[in-house]
């Protein structure tokens, strides 16, 4: 790509998408995803911010790491518009989950089209076409009225998305987000938020030759356990969301024991004596609740007070309660994603996403969770999820992403940006 710029009187679309090179948006791609940058790795994200924070600066993008927390970094760049236009953000997280059992997983490669490599899907391909989009813009000279913002955060694969908490409260200030996880270049306006809750039962301990002394606390969460598939389950989806559907529950892990063997509960394996002697008096039912736009955290929690409240008077003797289970400190509960359809991002994002991948021009939703909800939630600005790939590969040991949706993903997106922070 010439580093000339386009002139004035042929600043446009085309000219610009003419001057990208498939070849350099693999190499960006293959050199991010070859740098480590899970919870096990040196540094966690830090080396893998540094690498974008030296490729912006290359291109003479403004760019600066921000760290967040304990050496981790956030890398943040911005091409400054005239002032006269929105300030579009594209986002997206630089960890990734470890490598498990991926075959060669820091060693990029392309099998059948498909390039492979941890964090391929999940999302460093997304960060790549966000990346070379904003280089794009910036080679070719491109006025822009609003400023392009990239953000590129941490902890997202950990729960805590501190990175992009620390965006919302810190800056930089956008208008509109657009989130790189994989979407197979749909755009994805909505979906499901998530929150834990643990159900407590309490029994009376006994010793197991003579169980009808006791009251097991066991067989009372296995009665919550049917209740909650005949009865919670049903009082959730009479809501319903027009890309979503109902809300949705699952039981994740039953956990009960006597106290006085919860060490050999824990410690079990080979040779120790298994627990059950002992009539079991506690026992916690763990669930999570999939909340739909329209469902607040409120109103969900009295409604699992009063189902179990039900359950309580249907159960003589039963002693159990429930608790909303924060996922963690700095992200308690974590919010379904809501943005109108009809907002111009969306549009736009649409009319370039078939023009230039043919994809049907109908914003979508998903069940599966990403920052955007915050952005969405905490700032009440629209935000989209918009990135190649399929989020059934990711995590896999199989993970990777077509290369032909990382080559039009960078096209739309500069595409996008060009449109909505207008050319002056």
């Amino acid at each position: 790509m010439s580093s000339a710029s386009i002139p004035a009187s042929a600043r446009g679309l085309d000219e610009l998408l003419e001057r990208f090179r498939e070849d350099e948006i693999l190499r960006i791609s293959r050199d991010i995803l070859a740098i480590e940058s899970h919870r096990n790795a040196p540094g966690h994200e830090t080396p893998v911010a540094t690498h974008i924070r030296d490729l912006l600066a290359a291109e003479g993008i403004a760019v600066e790491l921000r760290e967040v927390r304990d050496g981790r970094c956030n890398v943040i760049a911005v091409l400054p518009g005239t002032g006269g236009g929105p300030r579009l953000m594209f986002n997206g997280h630089t960890d990734t989950v470890p490598p498990g059992e991926m075959p060669q997983p820091f060693a990029p490669r392309i099998i059948d089209g498909q390039l492979f490599a941890r964090g391929a899907c999940d999302m460093k391909a997304g960060l790549a076409a966000q990346l070379y989009a904003m280089i794009g813009l910036k080679r070719a000279g491109v006025p822009l009225a609003g400023d392009l913002i990239f953000t590129g955060v941490i902890a997202e694969e950990d729960g805590t998305s501190l990175g992009t908490l620390d965006v919302i409260e810190n800056g930089p200030r956008a208008d509109m987000v657009v989130v790189a996880e994989p979407s197979d270049l749909k755009v994805i306006v909505a979906h499901k938020g998530f929150d834990y809750y643990r159900v407590e039962v309490e029994g009376v301990a006994a010793h197991s030759s003579a169980p009808h002394n006791g009251v097991s606390a066991i067989y009372h969460a296995a009665r919550i356990v049917t209740a909650v598939e005949e009865d919670l389950l049903l009082r959730g989806l009479t809501r319903s969301h027009p890309l979503l559907g109902s809300a949705s529950l699952n039981v994740g892990a039953i956990i009960g024991h006597a106290r006085n063997e919860a060490g050999t509960v824990l410690r079990q394996g080979p040779g120790v004596k298994p627990p059950g002697a002992t009539v079991p008096d506690t026992c916690t039912v763990y669930m999570d609740r999939r909340r739909i736009p329209g469902e607040t955290l409120e109103l969900v929690k009295a409604e699992i007070d009063s189902w179990l409240a039900d359950v309580r008077g249907q159960l003589p003797g039963l002693k159990a309660e429930a608790h909303f289970t924060p996922a963690c400190p700095e992200l308690p509960s974590h919010p379904p994603l809501d943005t109108d359809p009809t907002h111009p991002l969306v549009r736009e994002c649409l009319r370039h996403a078939e023009a230039i991948a043919g994809i049907a021009p109908k914003a979508t939703g998903v069940p599966f969770w990403s920052d955007a909800a915050l952005f969405n939630d905490r700032l009440g600005i629209p935000a989209i999820v918009f990135g190649p790939g399929n989020i059934a590969v990711a995590h896999s040991d199989g993970e990777c992403v077509p290369v032909h949706e990382l080559i039009k993903a960078t096209r739309i997106n500069a595409a996008l940006a060009l449109s909505l922070l207008g050319s002056v």
